[in-house]
């Protein structure tokens, strides 16, 4: 079933609550396929179980570049390695429009348990594992706006109309500034992790 993805301020304190494990099959089969429905509806590189009002420890995700493949579920992840420091683009469903570089590590190691059970240990690397340390920290009520170094370096896209190589319009989006309403949106909302951004 597609359901809202939760956002704040409105489910501010779900969103920020640590989730429990899920239990067994018949408890994470019907969460993952209403993750599943509601990936469809969403432009994401995944979503995790609080978004969509679910507490449990579980995201789905879809590998940086493939745009084809199904996503894939974990259950019950537990990162067991981290490697290296890249900051790069981060944003969320749950904190929409807005946008701002994060600090995460460029290689990480994951344990869990796929849809059917299977436990599994994989390595990731580069924007994926971005991808996967994003959905993991909402398991831990942990938002990317958390970690941004500075609210400076947060933004929203604009659209700005262009013409390409052969006069036709172009739609493209330029990176704005937030106005001093929506620092203080996200400064309200802010849980800063102390210390170092990389520690689980």
């Amino acid at each position: 079933m597609k359901r809202d993805i939760w956002m704040i301020p409105r489910n501010q304190v779900f969103l920020r609550k640590r989730a429990p494990k899920a239990r067994n099959r018949a408890d994470w089969l019907p969460v993952v396929n209403d993750l599943n429905d509601t990936w469809e509806t969403v432009a994401a590189h995944g979503i995790a179980a609080p978004q969509i009002g679910v507490s449990r420890r579980i995201f789905i995700f879809r590998p940086f570049g493939d745009d084809s493949s199904p996503p894939e579920a974990i259950i019950n992840p537990k990162i067991i390695r981290a490697q290296g420091e890249l900051k790069d683009f981060d944003g969320c469903l749950s904190v929409p429009r807005i946008y701002g570089p994060t600090r995460r590590a460029e290689l990480i190691e994951l344990t869990g348990v796929d849809v059917n059970g299977n436990h599994i240990r994989r390595t990731y690397e580069g924007f994926t594992a971005r991808i996967i340390q994003h959905e993991f920290d909402h398991l831990d009520g942990i938002l990317f706006i958390d970690r941004l170094d500075s609210l400076d370096d947060c933004y929203t896209l604009a659209p700005v109309e262009e013409k390409d190589e052969k006069g036709n319009s172009v739609e493209r989006h330029q990176e704005v500034p937030l106005t001093e309403q929506e620092r203080g949106y996200i400064s309200q909302f802010r849980v800063k992790i102390p210390g170092h951004a990389l520690s689980w």
